[in-house]
């Protein structure tokens, strides 16, 4: 997720903290109390992205690999949060502050969850995530989640009524009002959901200036639970539909992969992609699927980039598309051009260890190793990369275990 999604969702998680944790022996003023477990939850759900710190250092693989990296591992994220608790207690007695073991159960609670939170919420993208390293290496996929959702920010507009301070209350209300015009102007929410997610928003604001701050509090978390619910149960029906039809229209090819993604505030949409082995080839189509044909066609639903030219040279599918199912290109590779690259070249070995819908191909920037899952430009994107005899060997490259050894045959 977006770091303004972990940023908001973290203050919502430290103001329901502060007011559910037993505070009858806190030695803290309230107001102080409640602001800590605010602004350290903040803080908490932004600690795995510390990698950005150091990803970016030594070019597109060094990012690849690092950033969701360590960091973002059970056992990183708890020493992170373990090391914030342990600022948050000195900066405290330089202030002459002395909180009592209750006040620290409060503070370190909120510290080892939002670190795990964000880890969490990360893993329902198709970026994807190794949460138990070093006991386990591999990628862990959600592919439920779109990477910035508008429906988590609408769930805490409530907040704008529930903070103290101004400057508080009137970011989040500008927050709300930035939401709703990325829905109207990105063109990925069609008009009637963008609608419908004012009327979530206003509805919500209603229910942040009217009712008590509990129960205001309490439908924030409902709303933001609920979201992620209802793209969870329908993204399983969309890998589902997905198995269905790569069994009945390509029923001689081996299905290894089936990504789904949903468009932002809209579970009816989803940009799909199936990795098929094929003969010797390994085989990337792309398509948009309707969950609901009957209320919205796979040609009327929005998308990113589906319908623009990319780095890859696609070529049409060969199946028609439906109602259901729309397909975008498809692009072929012979797996044995993929074993060989892996094996004689060191920045494709590392690449390898990221990239989960593998293409090559010669292009005018030249032999270009890519993901299509981030292919969303003519130019290079961050997850292309030109092939040379001179290749940028990473100096320390994490063990994570390649997504595609069902086709690198390791």
């Amino acid at each position: 997720m977006d770091n303004l999604t972990h940023t908001i969702i973290g203050t919502l998680v430290g103001e329901v903290a502060a007011r559910v944790a037993p505070g009858q022996r806190s030695t803290l003023p309230a107001t102080t109390r409640r602001n800590l477990s605010v602004t350290l939850a903040a803080i908490g759900s932004n600690l795995p992205d510390s990698d950005l710190l150091y990803s970016y250092f030594d070019g597109k693989i060094s990012y690849l690999l690092h950033h969701r990296g360590h960091t973002h591992t059970i056992l990183i994220a708890l020493l992170l949060g373990a090391a914030t608790l342990a600022i948050a207690r000195w900066w405290l007695r330089r202030r002459g502050l002395h909180p009592s073991s209750q006040d620290y159960a409060l503070l370190g609670g909120v510290l080892l969850f939002t670190p795990l939170l964000h880890i969490a919420m990360d893993f329902t993208n198709n970026y994807g995530v190794h949460p138990f390293w070093p006991l386990d290496n591999r990628w862990y996929y959600g592919d439920s989640v779109f990477i910035i959702e508008p429906l988590f920010w609408a769930a805490c507009a409530p907040l704008a009524f529930i903070f103290k301070t101004r400057v508080a209350r009137f970011a989040v209300l500008l927050l709300m009002v930035f939401a709703i015009a990325l829905c109207f102007f990105t063109g990925m929410v069609p008009g009637p959901l963008t609608a419908a997610y004012s009327l979530l928003v206003a509805g919500m604001l209603l229910i942040g200036q009217r009712a008590p701050a509990n129960v205001a509090l309490g439908a924030s978390v409902a709303v933001w639970l609920g979201a992620t619910a209802m793209f969870v149960m329908t993204a399983q029906a969309a890998r589902s539909q997905i198995d269905a039809i790569a069994a009945r229209q390509f029923p001689d090819s081996t299905l290894l992969d089936g990504m789904v993604t949903p468009m932002p505030v809209n579970p009816l949409c989803w940009e799909v992609m199936m990795l098929h082995k094929e003969s010797d080839s390994a085989v990337i189509r792309r398509a948009m699927l309707a969950m609901s044909p009957a209320l919205l066609t796979a040609d009327q639903c929005l998308s990113r980039s589906l319908d623009r030219e990319i780095t890859a040279p696609l070529v049409p599918v060969a199946e028609a598309s439906t109602e259901q199912l729309k397909w975008y290109g498809q692009i072929g590779t012979p797996i044995a051009q993929l074993v060989d690259l892996a094996r004689s070249n060191c920045e494709a070995a590392a690449a390898f260890r990221f990239i989960r819908m593998p293409w090559l191909a010669q292009v005018k920037q030249g032999l270009v190793l890519g993901d299509l899952r981030y292919d969303r430009e003519p130019e290079l994107g961050f997850a292309e990369l030109v092939m040379t005899d001179q290749p940028n060997c990473p100096a320390f490259e994490p063990n994570w275990v390649e997504p595609r050894r069902d086709v690198l045959g390791y």
